[in-house]
């Protein structure tokens, strides 16, 4: 109030003042261009520059404000179609969640040109694409995730192999894999796809070689490396004999196989199973006596019943060697089937016929089992072979079981 009272007051003293002057002197201002000519007195001059100035000044302030309305009318918009994206996104991750593929990509794919982060939507619509089977829009969706965000090549990498082991595609991946593990040598989850293809592959060599970057890098429990550790040597010492096999090399079985066995690590060297592997591998290649020593060291450090099975079938350079030994640890089990049945084919080897039929009947009245039946009926059909209706029914018998290859007494 006092305000505008101040501003009345000023307007009536200039207005005063200017009535005055022109009361005084009117003046006179005269203004020529070409042929156009304006004259009047100077009050009326000032008014019009003064209304002139208003005006332009008004106008400039106008059209500030229409710019101004027009980009908040564009911002408004923007704001709206970003809100859109980041709802049908939002959604699109649920329906991911919840295995609704269908939906997930398509509304995944639709908000990535609006979405502040594209590479996510198309990342995650490239997923359920493939899960849908749709393999040309997954990689039509990678491609666009690489192309929509600067540094994406390791994040696309990646989602195109996790599709790639999917779809069964296991050497496209692997080869994916070895160049993202080359970026980032100690990714967890490359590492970990990285040993899942492997295993698909049954390269057990490249396995074991990336053993000591799971153990440090992968975040598994250490029961799930030593498991891991022993499969992978366990399967390729079964699949190096397979190849030596097939290629008609047993003659140099047992340098290789050993030479393998000496590139084991030193705790794995008296793991049962991969003994018990080794072993019976060796058998496969008629070099059995190779491994008799190890066997035995392994079974007094560590009883087990599977490896004291190994022991009998292994053909040792001084079989009455190895059944004294075995024959020491009868002391301590007296009633351990699986050493009964050891010691009944070690004491065939050395044609202990007797013996060995003790031994597998003490074997089989312990624990009732096909193999040491058979045995049993195979030497007792060499001992006695006058019914011939019993033989013919005990030799499909023991055929069907694939006994081991070991002495037998002469017909009688």
């Amino acid at each position: 109030m006092k305000r505008l009272l101040f501003i009345l007051v000023i307007g009536i003293l200039i207005a005063m003042g200017i009535s005055a002057i022109v009361a005084h002197d009117p003046g006179y201002v005269r203004i020529s261009y070409s042929h156009w000519l304006i004259e009047s007195n100077l009050v009326i001059a000032i008014l019009a520059i003064g209304l002139i100035t208003f005006s332009l000044v008004w106008l400039l302030g106008l059209k500030r404000r229409v710019i101004q309305s027009s980009r908040n009318v564009t911002g408004w918009f923007g704001r709206s179609a970003q809100s859109r994206a980041s709802l049908k996104t939002e959604k699109g991750l649920i329906a991911l969640l919840e295995g609704n593929w269908g939906v997930a990509s398509k509304l995944l794919s639709k908000s990535a040109d609006q979405s502040h982060k594209p590479l996510i939507n198309y990342l995650a619509a490239a997923h359920a694409s493939n899960e849908l089977g749709q393999t040309k829009d997954a990689e039509v969706l990678l491609k666009k995730a690489y192309d929509s965000t600067e540094d994406s090549e390791f994040a696309v990498g990646i989602a195109q192999a996790q599709i790639q082991f999917h779809q069964g595609q296991y050497e496209p991946c692997l080869a994916t894999l070895v160049r993202l593990h080359k970026q980032q040598p100690h990714h967890p989850f490359v590492l970990k796809l990285l040993k899942s293809v492997y295993i698909r592959l049954e390269d057990w060599h490249k396995l074991i070689k990336l053993m000591p970057a799971l153990q440090k890098d992968a975040r598994l429990t250490q029961k799930d490396l030593d498991s891991l550790e022993s499969l992978a040597w366990n399967k390729l010492f079964v699949q190096k004999t397979d190849e030596l096999i097939n290629r008609g090399q047993q003659d140099s079985a047992s340098d290789v196989l050993g030479n393998l066995w000496q590139s084991v690590p030193s705790p794995l060297q008296f793991d049962a199973k991969l003994v018990e592997t080794y072993a019976m591998q060796l058998i496969r290649l008629n070099s059995g006596h190779e491994c008799e020593t190890l066997v035995r060291k392994v079974l007094e450090k560590q009883w087990d019943d599977k490896l004291v099975r190994v022991y009998g079938l292994i053909s040792a350079q001084n079989p009455s060697e190895q059944l004294i030994h075995a024959e020491q640890w009868l002391k301590s089990r007296p009633n351990n089937a699986d050493l009964l049945l050891a010691l009944g084919r070690l004491c065939l080897r050395n044609e202990l016929w007797g013996k060995a039929n003790e031994y597998f009947e003490a074997s089989n009245k312990l624990h009732k089992s096909k193999e040491s039946l058979a045995e049993l009926c195979r030497l007792n059909l060499r001992l006695n072979s006058r019914n011939i209706a019993q033989k013919e029914v005990f030799e499909n018998l023991i055929k069907s079981l694939d006994l081991p290859d070991l002495p037998l007494p002469s017909p009688r």
